[in-house]
């Protein structure tokens, strides 16, 4: 999603902007890839199928009522002319800004709060400080991208671009760091024989 959305950001500002190109820049750059990004999270950390089967369902319908708001939305050659980045806030509607925020919100807690978690159950396990990190790294990245997907609301969609590289960049470091080899645990302490 995050390279959909960059392309479209590429052809759109080295061209020009069309409708389709634009839709397909909002959806997949400020709407939809921080709640799926979270499916992620849920499957791993999920203890219930039943969690992971509701929260599928509902990303359906939000996936499936973002696209259909938005690919409903009046947007017209002249609200994207002569833009680098077009401001969403000028001509696309409320609701659809809502499901905007209502993602970012969502799959931003998720996201972070479940890195949160499981870095905090891993703190004390020195041989598995390299997930712990990247658990840090990854929440971070999320923030960051969800901050993009927030500028995007409030009015400044030039920020959205940055957000994004950024929070995929921060987050794939956090990948890495945290897909790093397991160092082997260090063995137990012998227990002490009382005389």
């Amino acid at each position: 999603m995050f390279a959909v959305a960059s392309l479209a950001l590429a052809v759109g500002a080295a061209t020009r902007w069309t409708p389709a190109g634009f839709k397909v820049y909002y959806l997949f750059g400020a709407v939809l890839n921080v709640p799926w990004l979270a499916l992620g999270t849920v499957l791993l950390l999920a203890r219930r199928p039943f969690a992971r089967r509701a929260y599928l369902a509902c990303l359906v319908a939000f996936t499936l009522a973002s696209v259909a708001l938005l690919a409903m939305a009046e947007v017209g050659a002249a609200d994207l002319a002569g833009q680098v980045v077009p401001e969403g806030r000028d001509f696309l509607p409320a609701d659809v800004r809502a499901l905007a925020v209502l993602g970012n919100v969502v799959g931003t807690a998720v996201v972070v709060g479940g890195a949160l978690a499981s870095g905090y159950g891993l703190r004390h396990q020195r041989h598995l400080r390299a997930r712990f990190e990247g658990n840090l790294l990854i929440a971070l990245g999320v923030l960051l991208a969800a901050g993009g997907g927030l500028f995007a609301f409030l009015d400044r969609s030039d920020k959205l671009a940055a957000g994004l590289a950024l929070g995929a960049s921060v987050m794939y470091a956090g990948f890495r760091r945290a897909s790093a080899p397991v160092r082997p645990a260090p063995p137990p302490h012998p227990a002490r024989v009382v005389p």
